[in-house]
């Protein structure tokens, strides 16, 4: 089964992140055949790290934790913060294989559903799935998240490549499920490839 894992940095843990960069990447090489995507979360400009997100296949909700427990950032304090939920994959893409423009930087989004939403993601479902087909160009990983029984939608993950990031903004602006209040807790940053995960590197 496939989890997406969002991770918040500690404010003004820049240098302790540099501190402990090393080890982090080495702990990420081991799950590589794992990672369908991993990287920061950072501000517009990339001028500081916010977080991280993954989305990585393990076996149970006991390894996911396990995983962020044994992180060196989580260890040495970069991270104390994070969420973790099942994820369902609606594209086959990994950081080896997405649709991606030399050029174009990423934005990630990761919402979590209002109560009660399930009626309006019934309600707007065609067109949003429709709208996600009409730019698939720009799509590299879409996919619910939902509970542990992988039944129940608790919120959505997209990770987008895009000329900037008011590009993606116009994209969620008008994205169905956003646009007519599905989403309760959002996050919605820019968003790159890992260093050991960016096949442009």
């Amino acid at each position: 089964m496939h989890f997406a894992i969002l991770i918040y940095d500690e404010p003004d843990s820049a240098a302790l992140r540099e501190q402990y960069r090393q080890v982090h990447l080495d702990y990420l090489t081991v799950f590589d055949a794992r990672t369908l995507f991993a990287g920061p979360f950072t501000t517009d400009d990339e001028s500081a790290d916010l977080g991280s997100l993954r989305l990585i296949e393990f076996p149970d909700r006991a390894t996911a934790e396990r995983h962020v427990a044994e992180e060196p950032y989580v260890i040495g304090g970069v991270q104390k913060r994070w969420y973790i939920h099942r994820w369902l994959p609606r594209s086959s893409y990994s950081w080896r294989d997405c649709p991606r423009t030399k050029g174009h930087i990423q934005a990630m989004f990761h919402g979590i559903d209002q109560p009660g939403a399930g009626t309006l993601r019934q309600k707007f479902r065609a067109a949003h799935e429709a709208y996600l087909a009409q730019h698939a160009s720009m799509v590299m990983a879409r996919g619910p998240l939902v509970a542990d029984d992988g039944e129940q939608p608790l919120g959505s993950v997209l990770l987008l490549d895009v000329p900037d990031m008011d590009t993606a903004r116009v994209f969620m602006e008008q994205e169905p499920f956003y646009s007519n209040g599905v989403y309760k807790d959002i996050n919605f940053h820019r968003w790159r490839f890992g260093r050991v995960m960016d096949r442009f590197k």
